[in-house]
């Protein structure tokens, strides 16, 4: 998961479960990257088999619980391709007024007689955070780990702040304001607290910006913590990109949740350190450095080159810097980076040396009328702010001029067509670079309509005006094909010669403008057959048809049902319309409060004493359909 609360899939209204979608060869993740996610909803099911890392929710989807299926799915965790196992608790801080076990007499790790502070809230997610660590190191030693402690501490921890669970701030006992969030945020700082004092180096928060900032409001209190995210990927190649989505804490994006055969699939971010091109001039190749930066990274990254010695050189901070002077050409060095998490990735920076490299315009349109007084800058990319490059033009005189300094001129007045010019450029520096130029004199473009289609019965009175654009003055039309079925007048009215048998006619031709500019046309017309001709005798009268809408498919369940209280549900899927009844098992009463076609939000209200468990709404259509989907209670 993390998800018990929010995602459970379910194949009762399903057709088939997609197939997994790959990223491309070129780009295809390392198989210890690709894993999954389970608790205890997966507790008597199948787990996903062979995946390159797996993370286990310790909990029974709220705090101060186990999952009973712990030691076994921990079991499954250690069997990946990456056997180090991660694990996630659920979070929550519902106050004084809603928690079993809220501190009333506590000395450490803070002083809390009971009241709702800051100080309770911190001792509350403590003990919870205490709870589950004792609960993982039982898995541990029920697996047979010879230090359940070290191995415990070896593994990545991962916070789920869900608004499915309690919060001060959204449960509604309370007033949502600074305050509260304040203690949502103290719960939070009590377990990372717990983590680190017993030796949990890596710990970081499940969520998403919207459930994160609606708990915990905008906060710095935890800057730099890594980030698990749901919700932005429907495959593994979105999960891929979406590793450079901006991180609600400000920590480095470090896992992207997607769905993945019917389970919770997760991609293990890699940092990200996109490629670099660098241009400068010869004569500044000596001395030159420039540090490289790698984002998505948890603390200080350390840098091993593997090529592109000697010529540039990286350092384990990530300096680049060059041997001496380089004679003008392109120079790359690639390696891998590392971070103070031991996450991952790859740089590669590439060094053009002395190349003076072109940079916009590099074409022109102009009317013949317009041409005699052309002119254009050509520009190079700055080698040095004070450097001017010389022009030298090989190529496209005499129609095209190109001076010392890169001003481009025509000779004159230029009948319609292309030119081209081309040649080189240097600088003082030993900068040296290739320059052209495409000039387009008096081009016509012809503009919609380009084509239409009439019935055959229709064809004798058919007629079209065609445009063209970018002239001066009137258009003259002068057909080339197309005759005698279509007609182009010199305006340029298309009209059909009479009645046309079904088929397609082309026509095509020139136009040309009092100015000299020129270009071509192009019309297609398709012929229908004529429309059958209807009979005097009375239709029976019609039938009525009653076509059904698709069948509702159900997804996911958003939220938990709770004992003795009514909490709001939404269910995820299509064709949910017309407010469905809802069932499920005694005790409980589900009615829709609103519907979208892809969203049910359904206000739940539980009998006080009925048991928690994995249950079924079944959704009941207007229409006689019907849909199942599972749901947690507790």
């Amino acid at each position: 998961m993390p998800r018990p609360l929010r995602r459970l899939l379910l194949a009762l209204c399903l057709v088939g479960l997609a197939s997994p979608v790959s990223a491309s060869a070129a780009t295809a993740p390392s198989p210890v990257s690709v894993g999954f996610d389970v608790s205890f909803p997966q507790c008597g099911h199948a787990l996903p088999t062979g995946p390159g890392f797996g993370i286990v929710g310790v909990n029974n989807g709220h705090g101060f619980s186990t999952n009973p299926c712990l030691a076994f799915e921990l079991v499954w965790a250690q069997d990946a391709a990456n056997a180090a196992p991660a694990f996630y608790l659920n979070t929550q801080n519902p106050g004084p007024a809603g928690a079993v076990n809220w501190p009333v007499s506590q000395a450490t790790p803070q002083a809390c007689t009971g009241n709702n502070s800051t100080a309770c809230a911190y001792d509350y997610g403590w003990n919870m955070a205490e709870a589950s660590y004792a609960a993982v190191l039982s898995a541990e030693a029920q697996d047979g780990a010879t230090s359940p402690g070290a191995a415990a501490n070896a593994a990545h921890w991962w916070l789920d702040v869900e608004t499915g669970n309690q919060w001060e701030t959204t449960e509604g006992l309370y007033a949502n304001n600074a305050s509260t969030q304040s203690y949502d945020q103290a719960s939070l700082q009590g377990m990372l607290g717990y983590l680190q004092s017993v030796g949990a180096t890596q710990v970081g928060i499940y969520s998403t910006v919207r459930q994160w900032t609606a708990i915990m409001g905008v906060t710095s209190a935890f800057a730099g913590i890594p980030v698990w995210v749901p919700g932005l990927a429907a495959n593994l190649t979105q999960a891929v990109d979406a590793c450079t989505t901006t991180s609600f804490t400000g920590g480095r994006v470090a896992l992207i949740q997607y769905p993945s055969l019917g389970y919770d699939g997760d991609y293990a971010c890699g940092l990200v350190e996109a490629p670099v091109t660098i241009s400068v001039s010869a004569a500044g190749s000596l001395g030159f450095s420039q540090q490289l930066v790698a984002d998505n990274a948890s603390g200080a990254v350390t840098y091993a080159q593997s090529t592109g010695q000697p010529q540039l050189l990286v350092s384990a901070s990530g300096l680049l810097t060059t041997s001496g002077a380089l004679p003008q050409g392109s120079y790359s060095a690639t390696g891998t980076i590392t971070d103070a998490s031991g996450d991952t990735g790859s740089f590669q920076v590439t060094l053009d040396v002395g190349q003076l490299v072109q940079q916009p315009p590099t074409t022109g349109r102009v009317k013949v009328s317009g041409s005699a007084h052309y002119s254009a800058q050509l520009a190079m990319s700055a080698t040095s702010p004070v450097v001017a490059p010389t022009f030298v033009q090989t190529s496209g005189q005499p129609q095209l001029l190109v001076s010392a300094s890169g001003l481009l001129t025509t000779s004159g007045t230029l009948p319609a067509g292309t030119y081209s010019a081309g040649g080189t450029v240097s600088d003082s520096l030993g900068d040296t670079g290739t320059f052209t130029f495409t000039l387009t004199v008096g081009q016509l473009v012809q503009r919609q309509p380009l084509r239409a289609s009439v019935s055959a019965d229709q064809s004798a009175t058919y007629s079209v005006q065609l445009d063209v654009g970018a002239n001066l003055g009137p258009i003259t039309y002068a057909q080339t094909s197309g005759q005698p079925a279509l007609v182009v007048s010199p305006t340029g009215l298309v009209t059909a010669s009479g009645t046309l048998a079904p088929g397609t006619y082309p026509v095509a031709g020139t136009v040309t403008d009092t100015t000299g500019d020129a270009g071509t046309f192009a019309f297609t017309l398709t012929v229908t057959p004529a429309a059958a001709t209807t009979t005097t005798t009375t239709p029976p009268p019609p039938t009525t048809t009653t076509t059904l809408p698709s069948p509702p498919r159900a997804v996911a369940v958003i939220g938990r049902a709770i004992a003795g209280r009514t909490r709001i549900l939404t269910v995820t899927g299509s064709g949910f319309y017309g407010r469905p009844r809802v069932t499920s098992h005694p005790g409980t009463r589900a009615v829709v409060a609103h519907d979208t076609g892809n969203l049910l939000v359904l206000h739940v209200s539980v009998r006080r004493g009925s048991r928690n468990g994995v249950f079924v709404f079944t959704l009941v259509f207007t229409h006689g359909q019907r849909c199942r989907v599972r749901y947690v209670q507790g």
